[in-house]
């Protein structure tokens, strides 16, 4: 029997990322976090079908598929998790959940299965939202009864259309299996796993204004624009000048975390050289950026 066939005997690495944006022009998460450690995971997708009969007898079926309903048994998990994937108020100060209902973000969601021959099956949810988590307390008895924290994350599929292949269109999840030849996983959990139909491009980044440009205004924010969606943000990135100053700089980050500005406090100097440097920059695909320089020189 193939390898791909073995049943799941296993469970763990439970992680969420927040889904920051989902529409017509792009997906975008943030870096997975763990989330606890997990006990059971059952997923069932809502489905309907129809027949149709023609002809004194049945013709056609027509089959549909709605939400993903996750149920997770977990042992427990820390209160300012719960705050940031339910919705609600974490006092950090004096370490305490604010239970006020709240309104649950989008969140990714994946954890992997490990299979009876060791290899293991990997699972990547794209979207979805968790409900509040259900508890259950017992008194303590010479026998232990650990009481697991229950909850539920419901997937819908992406409103962005990926590559999927044969066609474009929004995605629910994406699984993947260690026994498949082709599969790396190495990058699983370092960042949410987007479809991506053949290999992604390798991470580069386009400078403006162009590397050793002369002549730049001294008014100039410098931008920087990846091809990849970054998942670090505008971590490892700064200016100095070619004495070793760092420019102070307010350095931020588009919606389609692609493009970085680097917006200086006060205008530069004149005919003065300066330097870009971009270190640990990281995509959606688990690709590196290599430490990169860039510099330019004031009019």
């Amino acid at each position: 029997m193939a390898d791909t066939h073995k049943s799941v005997v296993g469970l763990r690495d439970l992680y969420y990322a927040e889904v920051t944006q989902d529409d017509a022009d792009a997906y975008v998460a943030a870096a997975p976090a763990y989330l606890a450690p997990a006990m059971t995971a059952s997923q069932a997708p809502a489905s309907n079908s129809k027949t149709q009969y023609a002809d004194d007898g049945p013709f056609d079926t027509m089959v549909s598929e709605g939400e993903t309903k996750i149920d997770l048994e977990v042992t427990n998990i820390p209160l300012d998790v719960i705050a940031a994937i339910t919705g609600k108020e974490y006092d950090a100060v004096n370490g305490v959940l604010y239970d006020n209902g709240g309104t649950p973000p989008d969140m990714a969601l994946s954890f992997r299965s490990k299979k009876s021959n060791g290899s293991y099956k990997y699972y990547q949810y794209l979207k979805g939202k968790f409900g509040a988590p259900s508890e259950e307390q017992a008194s303590d008895t010479d026998t232990p009864d650990p009481k697991p924290l229950k909850l539920t994350y419901t997937a819908v599929k992406t409103v962005y259309q990926f590559d999927l292949g044969a066609i474009n269109d929004g995605a629910k999840r994406v699984v993947a299996d260690e026994d498949t030849t082709s599969l790396t996983v190495a990058n699983w959990f370092t960042a949410v796993q987007v479809p991506s139909a053949g290999s992604a491009s390798a991470l580069t980044c386009t400078p403006s204004p162009a590397d050793a440009a002369t002549g730049v205004a001294v008014s100039i924010s410098p931008t920087l624009t990846f091809n990849n969606a970054l998942v670090t943000g505008v971590t490892g990135i700064q200016m100095v000048s070619a004495a070793g100053a760092v420019v102070a700089s307010a350095i931020t980050i588009d919606a389609t975390k692609k493009v970085v500005t680097i917006n200086p406090d006060s205008n530069l100097s004149a005919s003065t050289k300066y330097i870009i440097t971009v270190s640990g920059a990281k995509d959606v695909f688990g690709q590196t950026l290599a430490l990169s320089a860039y510099d330019f020189t004031t009019a």
